[in-house]
């Protein structure tokens, strides 16, 4: 394997086959592929810090040092194998390294555990770092900043509905990031794990549960009026239009079945609706 690929492995974690990033990537033309799956390795191998780390002071060791490595990548040069492929991302696409610091920025505040008190507080957060990724996807597809709007409006609806599908596993650990305000609206104790050992707190999580899909499913619509204006542009967005439609037809289901699906597990699409949702573009 030449040191410029991707280690498969580190990929695989990211965009597991099958999953929404998955079937998104597959749709890039292949000379812009390899960028952005280097882009959704590193995001990945970020997102994973926080969820796999029992004590937060190793955890903030570890994403200090890929602040370290991010400066070194940013000079072309870097020691861990996603090194070569995004030093090769950011020369090709001149990708800012803001936006990649972004992406650790997200990690930093997910280790302090600290919940946004509103939801358009929260919106913000999501606008600043979850859409880092998808910002950075749409520089490599149009060849330049003029998508970031809409890459960041649909970027930071992505980023709410990933949250939102893991509150079932949040909740028992008391890493939820549900706004402060919502909680104490829906009488669900703001610290500690929200879904009590005696489930006596679980109609209050569902409530808080079915506010947050209500508030964030109203964003893809509104992220979709900002499409660029050139249809070409539009058509090389795709990979970035898939992915959010896939994750808009999520936070659907979500309101169709419930927010108790999402303490019972982590709901999925089927395979089929999936191939559909990104193949069309719409959920």
């Amino acid at each position: 394997m030449s040191p410029s690929h991707i280690p498969p492995e580190t990929l695989a974690r990211a965009a597991p086959p099958g999953s929404s990033l998955d079937y998104a990537l597959r749709l890039a033309p292949a000379h812009q592929r390899e960028p952005l799956q280097a882009i959704a390795a590193f995001t990945g191998e970020i997102r994973r810090i926080p969820w796999h780390t029992q004590e937060a002071e190793v955890g903030r060791a570890t994403l200090h040092w890929w602040r370290t490595e991010l400066a070194r990548i940013l000079e072309g040069g870097g020691q861990h194998p996603l090194a070569a492929p995004l030093a090769a991302a950011v020369h090709e696409h001149q990708l800012p390294g803001a936006e990649l610091r972004a992406i650790l920025d997200e990690a930093d505040r997910a280790l302090d555990g600290d919940r946004p008190e509103t939801f358009p507080e929260q919106l913000r957060l999501a606008e600043r770092h979850a859409a880092a990724p998808l910002r950075l996807a749409a520089q490599v597809l149009v060849g330049d900043a003029s998508a970031t709007g809409y890459a960041t409006a649909l970027g930071s609806a992505v980023g709410l509905t990933r949250s939102l599908r893991l509150q079932g596993l949040a909740a028992r650990y008391g890493d939820s990031d549900l706004p402060r305000e919502t909680l104490r609206q829906a009488g669900v104790p703001a610290e500690g794990p929200l879904l009590q050992s005696d489930g006596t707190a679980l109609p209050s999580l569902l409530r808080a549960l079915a506010v947050q899909a209500d508030a964030i499913a109203p964003l893809f619509p509104a992220a979709r009026g900002q499409a660029p204006e050139d249809r070409r542009r539009v058509a090389a967005l795709r990979p970035v239009t898939a992915y959010a439609a896939l994750h808009q037809a999520l936070i659907a289901e979500i309101l169709r079945r419930g927010p108790a699906e999402l303490i019972r597990g982590r709901l999925t699409l089927t395979p089929l609706r999936k191939v559909w949702v990104a193949w069309r573009g719409q959920p």
